[in-house]
């Protein structure tokens, strides 16, 4: 399964989660079966100003990501994350292997 974590820096899978979710650094995906990175991009909308939950909300519906791990978004954002059908993990800490070895019988 792949899995959209928003995180501070690239650091592959030592990136640390970010405490942002609309406003994470970067964005990975992970093969949660492999555990390898199949996707790490820069947020674009990280420094907008208005509407970048929901932004970024549409961008993880858009990854095809049906997991997405990070602080919890706006209520706009979360409305389009649940209507996308996207389960939303937060309130975890750590870097991307470290959570995900914690959620992978949760996803």
């Amino acid at each position: 399964m792949n899995v959209l974590f928003a995180v501070e820096n690239n650091a592959g899978l030592d990136s640390r989660l970010d405490n942002r979710f609309g406003r994470a650094g970067y964005f990975l995906i992970v093969d949660t079966d492999s555990e390898t990175i199949l996707s790490t991009e820069e947020n674009k909308y990280k420094n907008e100003g208005h509407g970048v939950g929901i932004k970024t909300a549409t961008y993880v519906i858009s990854s095809g990501c049906k997991v997405a791990v990070g602080a919890q978004p706006g209520p706009k954002a979360a409305a389009i994350l649940e209507q996308g059908n996207v389960k939303l993990i937060v309130n975890e800490t750590g870097t991307v292997k470290e959570v995900l070895q914690r959620i992978k019988d949760k996803i």
